[in-house]
């Protein structure tokens, strides 16, 4: 938790030390953000004292000791991303949209803090789906959770954070301006990955020299955050 709110320090210094490209002003915004942060605060530690614990009881499979928890927990990261890589896509489809991902998709500034800001139905589906395949499939350690855990919030910080980052970056991990195509107004569709890799090989990458020009749902409608977390469509 402490090296996760390290680098979450890190990409905030940066995004307004050195910021990508200027963001367009949004009433309410960081009081809507700061109150979908703290759920995802109380969901996740709701989830290391029940769902992960119940995990940890019941393991699948049990792939031996390992010595390094960094590594395992790197290992998991990578096998993350492509099963996230698959709950993305399907998050975009017609039924799920409403429930679980319409929130993410509605703020017109993407920035460090837009990664986290999710229906809390999203955050705990995410982390019942991590849980699930480290600590159930794996038999991982609660020390390598903790690493895949730092891992994936370290690289949604990176891909939505508004700084300028060079090309060849993009040939494994996703760019800020990848993901900028993916939450782009009337878009919303490529670049799901937190690696490139998966979109290349599904036929979901898009290439970005640049920021997308507009970002979030049309006519101020992000502000609807009490009807999106009852389902409604505001887009």
């Amino acid at each position: 938790m402490v090296l996760i709110l390290l680098s979450t320090m890190i990409f905030l210094f940066l995004e307004r030390r050195y910021p990508g490209r200027e963001l367009p002003k949004s009433k309410g915004w960081y009081w809507r953000a700061i109150f979908i942060n703290v759920l995802q605060l109380l969901l996740i530690g709701l989830g290391g004292l029940t769902w992960n614990k119940y995990f940890r009881e019941y393991t699948i499979f049990h792939f031996g000791h390992w010595n390094n928890p960094v590594i395992e927990g790197l290992f998991y990261w990578f096998i993350g991303t492509f099963i996230f890589y698959w709950w993305h896509r399907l998050r975009h489809a017609n039924g799920f949209w409403l429930i679980f991902h319409q929130i993410h998709h509605s703020p017109s500034r993407i920035e460090a803090i837009t990664s986290f800001y999710k229906h809390p139905i999203e955050i705990a589906a995410d982390s019942i789906i991590t849980g699930f395949f480290i600590y159930c499939f794996f038999g991982g350690s609660a020390e390598a959770g903790a690493w895949c855990s730092f891992f994936g919030a370290t690289g949604e910080y990176f891909y939505h954070s508004n700084i300028a980052t060079p090309k060849w970056i993009g040939y494994f991990l996703q760019r800020p301006e990848h993901h900028s195509i993916h939450h782009q107004l009337d878009v919303h569709k490529y670049n799901y990955g937190d690696i490139t890799w998966w979109d290349r090989l599904f036929g979901t990458f898009q290439e970005a020299e640049h920021f997308a020009e507009r970002c979030g749902f049309p006519d101020d409608n992000e502000k609807y955050l009490k009807e999106m977390l009852f389902f409604r469509d505001v887009y």
